[in-house]
């Protein structure tokens, strides 16, 4: 109790002793019966009673007065201070404790505590000695039949407390490390967990404050334990095994062939990942393939494909050989589900791997027969040497290609990357002189072949005028990077061409193949003349096509139809260097 709260209560006792008394200093007089003589008496007592206390507690602190939790009651105040030295030896006076996952003790000083025993065993000695008579008789009355506490006088600045707290803290908060699993050549190495800690500083504070109000001077450390994610007996667990795996040294075998991994180089296989709060260890198939590289070269034979020889119009087929892989799918698997139970021995499953183009299938899909010729007259137009020679170089290039059945010709993909002499072209309707003239009869020669050996033909462009080495409606053109002439093979098998310039004038092509009973027959008819604006001739042909399978016609009907117009003498500014006719 303060002194102020002495002095409120103070009013209260003085009332309640008058009415004990006889009443209030205010009644009048004559009233009621005189009460003067046991008044008299009731003073003497009082009086008595009050000498006997004061000689029976002279220099000594009333009995059931506290400080703190610490009962002074009839000591000397000298006493009083020697038994609260004592009693907070160790806490307000020199240090206060902090217990937690660590034990700590700091000074008064450091955490803002001044306690001033002197002026607290001062007050403790003043309850009951002053004020008024009716104060002072009060307090004693309280003490000998209850509790009298007195605050101890402590000076304390929470904010000095709260700095050691804090330095405190940065010392015990850690974060929680995991356990780890390391594979280091055939050895595991095992690292356990550790937990963390996090310190709740405002809640330490809170303990610190309750320390020093009750002047024990022991506070607690409040904080929280961080549990690891992987724990050590996660990281056992995933050595144990990876030490399976390891154990001893691998065997595979493929016949009577053998070769060994080492517990090192499968522990260089071995993957290990934190995975859902434990350690996963797995086979990385990537590097125990690398680890059997050896064994994949020894068992590996590449497949070689059949191929033909063409010599003139004869072809050979030139044997293929099978080859032989792993089943790296089953090899690998099957390492996996047993490399970890302890399995230690395997055999190489291998399987053959054959040619797409085996020798067999070579020899049924050989050109055997001839489906189709055709010729044009290279006299007719132009025998220059310059023209021939194109003829040649263009002829060339075709001749002796395989097709494949699907597989699709390009004439551009042969011709272009060759060198061509300079002759007569058409370019932009005109006659004119530039490289590669003599190359649309090649063209048109192996597209009539293609056709009337039942081939698909996909793409065909049509002269700008009518020429004379070969009938309107059967040409065609060709441009370097604009305008192709391309077939498929539709036949049963490959397909073998052949194109040349012959002593007699006339560039021939030819197409071997298999028999497939397909007969196709070609016509052209001039289905008008006119004229243009300038009055030169213009004529319009179309083309038909029959085509026969096994005797049934399946097809007799217009294959296309073209406009031809009249050709002009070239002007020399319109000359250029285009290695192809132009068409309309």
């Amino acid at each position: 109790m303060t002194l102020k709260d002495r002095r409120e209560k103070s009013d209260a006792r003085e009332n309640t002793l008058r009415n004990f008394l006889g009443g209030s200093r205010n009644s009048k007089k004559g009233g009621g019966r005189n009460f003067a003589g046991p008044i008299i008496i009731a003073c003497a007592v009082i009086a008595m009673i009050v000498a006997a206390d004061y000689w029976i507690n002279a220099g000594k602190i009333y009995r059931g007065v506290e400080v703190g939790t610490i009962a002074l009651g009839g000591k000397t105040p000298e006493e009083a201070k020697k038994i609260i030295t004592e009693r907070t030896t160790g806490a307000l006076l020199k240090e206060i404790k902090l217990s937690g996952p660590q034990d700590f003790s700091r000074s008064a000083a450091d955490m803002g505590v001044d306690f001033n025993v002197s002026r607290t065993v001062d007050q403790a000695y003043a309850v009951g000695r002053e004020g008024n008579l009716l104060d002072r008789l009060g307090e004693r009355l309280k003490a000998a039949y209850g509790t009298v506490t007195i605050p101890p006088d402590v000076n304390y600045q929470p904010e000095k407390a709260r700095v050691q707290v804090e330095n405190l803290a940065a010392r015990l908060d850690e974060k929680p490390k995991d356990a780890t699993m390391d594979i280091v050549g055939p050895e595991v190495e095992i690292v356990g967990s550790k937990e963390g800690y996090k310190t709740d500083v405002a809640a330490t504070m809170k303990s610190v404050n309750g320390a020093v109000e009750d002047m024990t001077g022991e506070a607690k450390i409040v904080g929280e334990v961080l549990k690891p994610q992987v724990g050590t007996s996660a990281a056992k667990e995933a050595g144990e095994k990876a030490r399976k795996a390891m154990s001893s040294q691998m065997v595979v075998t493929s016949g009577k062939q053998k070769w060994t991994v080492t517990p090192s180089a499968i522990g260089d296989a071995l993957d290990v990942e934190k995975k859902g709060g434990g350690i996963q260890v797995s086979l990385n198939r990537d590097r125990m393939r690398n680890n059997l590289a050896n064994v994949y070269a020894a068992l590996t034979v590449k497949p070689v494909e059949a191929n033909y020889v063409v010599n003139g119009s004869k072809v050979t087929v030139q044997p293929g050989q099978t080859g032989v892989s792993v089943e790296d799918k089953k090899f690998i698997g099957a390492i996996e589900d047993g490399i970890f139970d302890g399995k230690h021995s395997y055999t190489v499953p291998v399987t053959k791997d054959e040619p797409n183009l085996t020798t067999t299938e070579a020899e049924k899909l050989k050109p055997t027969d001839l489906l189709s010729s055709y010729q044009t007259n290279y006299l007719t137009y132009d025998d220059s040497p310059g023209r021939v020679t194109n003829l040649e170089t263009a002829s060339g290039a075709v001749n002796g290609t395989l097709l494949a059945p699907g597989e699709v010709f390009s004439f551009n993909a042969l011709a272009e990357p060759l060198q061509y002499e300079k002759t007569k072209v058409i370019i932009k309707g005109k006659v004119d002189e530039a490289e590669g003239g003599g190359l649309c009869q090649v063209s048109s020669t192996l597209y009539m072949a293609a056709n009337l050996a039942g081939l698909d033909v996909i793409e065909r462009h049509p002269h700008y005028a009518e020429l004379p080495y070969i009938q309107p409606g059967f040409d065609a053109t060709v441009w370097f990077g604009a305008l192709d002439m391309q077939f498929k093979n539709t036949s049963p098998g490959y397909v073998l061409i052949q194109e040349w310039v012959d002593d007699q004038g006339y560039v021939n092509a030819n197409i071997y193949g298999k028999p497939s009973g397909v007969k196709v027959d070609m016509d052209s008819q001039k289905v008008s003349e006119s004229t243009d604006s300038e009055g030169n001739p213009v004529t319009k042909w179309v083309t038909y096509q029959k085509i026969t399978k096994n005797g049934k016609v399946v097809f007799d009907d217009v294959l296309h139809e073209d406009t031809y117009k009249f050709l002009k003498p070239a002007e020399e500014d319109n000359a250029t260097s285009a290695e192809v006719p132009s068409t309309q």
